[in-house]
């Protein structure tokens, strides 16, 4: 049994095709439909193409990637659900095709594979949309949607996305909101990625090399926007700590024995606000309900 047609548009609509590596939200350098050394095919062709290993900027041509992908499929992703699994319709080896690719061979035994080799195929749908939609310790909504879409794929045959990304609402304004964060203006916060949207990725693309400049918010656009917020929430960390810490001025009139004074009770103070916070379930779990 082979992916079907069907299947390989499936999960190459999931994966979405980038032509440069970039950092995914994982940090792990991707490139094409979700290549990664971590994959043996694509490692050896990367290596044997370029003498070194895949990196940020890299550039893949779609031609090459499609190639690829189905050699990837038939070489390492496919074997492994045919070991484990018997009597699988077509739609669901598709599905656990790319269960493989998305989350690694070892996703076979976990409790939703285990269920569909024994036939139950309501109860490994159901397992499999709360399995593996974390990555760098945070649920994922592109994560979310894949394995409400493999699960479906195996309990009813559908093969269409629960929902391609950035086509809600929901998703729009969020990443309108991000870019607003990072002073790219993207008009309205209205949900719809209109032109003054499309322009704000299109500068924050521009901002951020080696991102295609297209203003499609696509797989690399994504993970380097997340960075940038992170990053920018690090540096205010930063800053704040340096504040409470006694980092900013005293008065050069106040002797210095009361500057040095006062810089160790502000230090002391924001330590000792950092340390409530950071333990303040512990400290709520002690205090007596009533």
């Amino acid at each position: 049994m082979k992916v079907s047609d069907q299947g390989l548009a499936f999960l190459a609509a999931h994966e979405g095709f980038v032509s440069r590596g970039y950092l995914d939200p994982a940090g792990i350098v991707t490139i094409g439909y979700g290549f990664t050394m971590r994959s043996r095919v694509f490692s050896s062709w990367w290596r044997q193409r370029t003498g070194q290993s895949l990196r940020v900027g890299d550039s893949l041509a779609r031609t090459d990637a499609n190639k690829l992908l189905l050699k990837l499929l038939e070489e390492e992703y496919a074997p492994p659900v045919l070991r484990r699994f018997h009597r699988l319709s077509q739609p669901q080896f598709d599905a656990c095709v790319s269960v493989v690719y998305n989350l690694g061979a070892g996703a076979l035994g976990w409790r939703w594979a285990q269920a569909l080799a024994d036939g139950l195929t309501a109860k490994a749908a159901s397992l499999l949309r709360k399995t593996g939609t974390r990555a760098g310790g945070r649920v994922l909504k592109g994560l979310v949607r894949r394995r409400a879409a493999e699960a479906r794929l195996i309990e009813t045959g559908d093969y269409r996305m629960s929902k391609p990304p950035l086509q809600s609402c929901d998703d729009v304004r969020q990443l309108q909101r991000n870019l607003q964060k990072l002073s790219f203006d993207p008009g309205p916060l209205d949900g719809i990625c209109g032109p003054m949207t499309h322009a704000a990725i299109t500068a924050f693309q521009k901002a951020h090399p080696p991102l295609v400049v297209d203003g499609v918010a696509g797989p690399a656009t994504m993970a380097t926007l997340k960075r940038a917020l992170e990053t920018r929430a690090g540096q205010a960390f930063t800053g704040a700590a340096a504040l409470l810490s006694g980092g900013v001025c005293v008065s050069s009139g106040v002797p210095s024995h009361l500057a040095a004074m006062a810089t160790g009770l502000v230090g002391g103070l924001g330590c000792g606000l950092l340390v409530l916070w950071l333990y303040r379930g512990h400290l709520l779990a002690r205090i007596p309900s009533g």
